[in-house]
């Protein structure tokens, strides 16, 4: 692992600009000086923390915004009523590296708290997305940190932590975005959230910070340059945000996860959504809070199913929705929300339950790096058999998936053995054959 004993030297500056295209005063402030990252745990051997190095050799600011707050986490500008800053995230490419996977990071705050005591309950989402024209574009997984646990990480001079449920697949084109959503904050008299994320000094790097950005013209995602500027486009906000993502070979190579799912999926029936989900391991787990969206972005809580704590056994989770028909809308988004015993949470992935037909099968990524995932809208419980299938008609994997609820379901298989070139994709479930053509990038 790359990896530097002392990171960050500061020196104390302070700097007065009028960079944004609201004509506000932007403070530049060093932070105190920040020596190392102990008390957590580093990947090692095949795994490694991207950046971490040259951070090294960086100078640590973050940047506070005149009203109150700061710009690149919370902030005041719903004050002058013209945007709110809802996540900031950073632009990674690791194309043509021998990563595979993303498995959590590292984040330097320079602050976190909160005025009302309750409100540092309040959860820090880490998210990944993949890159869909230079922005961030379909998130691929997210895990939350209270407001309180990343308070105390500064407090103790540390980087704040998080760890995905399950490390996932770089994106095929080798470009991600980590994410900090802080959209569940508030900024106003008497209540004020707030965090703050460690950058470069301005124009020390080229600009990989991004924020997501809720102004008169709806949400959108924007580079940082393109909103924090001089409105005579004289001058502009470059930087880098201290973001550390975990990369790894394999799925293997770091560490045991403390909850390991292998399927989530669901089925609607007369108005009301029946989950399932099973795990194959568990360690230290509370339980799962089911999440519920109309739109994929927005979830919040509808139940809880306790877990079984500790166990090397398969588990099965069922969870049924009663009050489907009060949401409006054809389809449906779910999610699960995994918590510890000590209250840290991972997320599982989102899957779409459609009141009306949806196609019975669907393979993606395709093409494929390392991971795809399989969905399958099974009418009744069915046995699932998946084949790998070469050119020459040789078998090259054969996976018994058991046998799964009726619904939609998603399973995984992992291609990293294949050779690159096309395969064929054959899922057998119950009765039905399903055949596919797929490309092993």
């Amino acid at each position: 692992m790359k990896q530097k004993t002392t990171l960050f030297i500061l020196a104390m500056l302070f700097a007065i600009s009028t960079i944004n295209a609201q004509h506000v005063e932007l403070k530049q402030v060093v932070p105190q000086p920040f020596t190392g990252i102990s008390g957590h745990s580093s990947p090692n051997g095949s795994c490694d923390t991207l950046n971490i190095y040259d951070a090294g050799s960086w100078s640590a600011y973050y940047y506070d915004y005149r009203g109150g707050g700061s710009v690149l986490g919370t902030n005041n500008l719903t004050a002058t009523k013209d945007a709110t800053i809802l996540e900031d995230a950073n632009f990674f490419d690791v194309n043509g590296s021998d990563y595979n996977f993303i498995s959590g990071g590292l984040v330097y705050f320079s602050y976190a708290n909160s005025t009302l005591t309750e409100n540092l309950n309040k959860d820090v989402v880490f998210k990944i997305y993949d890159d869909a024209s230079g922005l961030p574009g379909t998130l691929l997984s997210s895990v939350s940190i209270p407001l309180s646990q990343v308070h105390q990480d500064v407090l103790n001079g540390k980087l704040t932590e998080f760890k995905l449920g399950t490390p996932i697949a770089v994106p095929a084109s080798g470009k991600f975005y980590v994410s900090v959503d802080h959209s569940n904050f508030e900024w106003k008299t008497g209540k004020k959230d707030s965090i703050a994320i460690v950058a470069t000094d301005n124009h020390a790097t080229a600009n990989k910070a991004f924020q997501y950005i809720k102004d008169n013209n709806g949400n959108s995602w924007m580079p940082v340059p393109d909103f924090w500027r001089n409105a005579d486009g004289s001058d502009s906000l470059d930087v880098t945000l201290f973001i550390f993502p975990y990369l790894q070979n394999s799925l293997t190579s770091c560490e045991v996860l403390a909850v390991s799912m292998y399927n989530f999926g669901g089925f609607v029936k007369d108005n009301k959504a029946y989950l399932n989900w099973s795990t194959a391991t568990e360690s230290n787990n509370k339980g799962f809070y089911v999440e519920r969206s109309k739109d994929g972005r927005n979830f919040s809580s509808i139940g809880f199913v306790k877990g079984a704590g500790n166990s090397s056994q398969v588990k099965n989770y069922t969870f049924t929705d009663d009050n489907l028909k009060s949401v409006g809308t054809t389809t449906t988004y779910y999610r699960l929300k995994q918590v510890d015993l000590d209250e840290k949470a991972n997320y599982s992935n989102v899957i779409a339950l459609n009141l009306k037909d949806i196609v019975q099968w669907r393979v993606y990524p395709n093409p494929v790096k390392d991971v795809a995932t399989i969905e399958l809208n099974l009418t009744t419980s069915s046995k699932v058999n998946l084949q790998v299938i070469s050119r020459d008609g040789k078998i090259v994997l054969n996976s018994d998936k058991g046998l799964l609820n009726a619904g939609v379901q998603q399973i995984y298989f992992h291609t990293q053995g294949l050779a690159k070139g096309s395969y064929i994709i054959k899922v057998k479930a119950g009765t039905n054959t399903y055949t596919m053509p797929i490309i092993k990038e």
